[in-house]
């Protein structure tokens, strides 16, 4: 059942201001999509249709991943490029403590779902699953912004994992961080990642077309470990990818 809520008055105070902003908690989602979507850098109309890069002047992808015939992931979509603000907030709140930030992205998750594919909605969402090693926190930070999506998505539309007694897909052990290597280092850290991919209980995803969502692609590499795993031994029927920030190549 939908919330009644009387909305505040005035506009929103706009992205990045989203902390102090009343909308923050207030009204559907799509209201946050609406006013980041002012000041986000849009994906490009004419972007790759599989995993959203800028495309070269020659009119091709220079993304390894999108002409590999072993791909398994289908297509990975973007909320936005990682640049400016969106960048910054996302470092804040992956790198420096800011857990406030899972409700907003949630809400831009959900917002983007009913904007995007609310045709043809995946039969689960789940997320690149995090480590949590002795002493870490209780949630892993895409975990944590699938569960606020979960709590903004008021009509229950969107089949989030956060149902399940454990998730639908787990990683076992650590692996080194991704962000800042060359594409030949972040292939063999996703090799490295499938090796450690679990699913628990492959009922809850055979046959399913499920979406991946993570905060940031860069090669795709990681979303395209996860997919397989999700194929191979979950019987996924399909597996998509959405990110909240597209990383751009733009030195061409």
């Amino acid at each position: 059942m939908a919330r009644s809520v009387e909305l505040p008055a005035g506009e929103p105070l706009g992205f990045p201001r989203c902390v102090p902003c009343p909308y923050r908690r207030m009204g559907p989602a799509r209201i946050c999509v609406a006013c980041a979507s002012k000041t986000l850098e849009a994906i490009e109309p004419g972007a790759c249709p599989v995993c959203s890069q800028i495309l070269g002047t020659d009119g091709t992808c220079p993304n390894w991943l999108c002409d590999d015939p072993r791909r398994r992931i289908e297509h990975i979509d973007a909320i936005a490029y990682l640049s400016g603000a969106l960048r910054d907030r996302i470092h804040r709140y992956k790198y420096y403590g800011r857990p406030g930030w899972s409700l907003i992205f949630g809400r831009l998750l959900v917002g983007w779902l009913e904007a995007h594919v609310a045709d043809d909605p995946p039969d689960l969402i789940v997320a690149n699953p995090t480590f949590i090693g002795r002493g870490g926190p209780a949630t892993g930070h895409i975990e944590r912004i699938i569960e606020s999506a979960a709590i903004e998505d008021a009509e229950e539309r969107w089949a989030f994992d956060v149902e399940n007694p454990e998730p639908a897909i787990i990683k076992t052990g650590d692996t080194e961080k991704s962000a800042g290597r060359t594409a030949a280092a972040k292939r063999g850290s996703a090799a490295t990642l499938r090796r450690l991919l679990e699913i628990p209980n492959p009922s809850v995803t055979e046959g399913s077309k499920i979406l991946v969502f993570d905060d940031v692609c860069t090669t795709g590499s990681q979303l395209n470990a996860v997919a397989d795993c999700l194929l191979e031994e979950g019987h996924a029927a399909e597996v998509r990818g959405l990110v909240l920030a597209r990383a751009p190549w733009r030195s061409r």
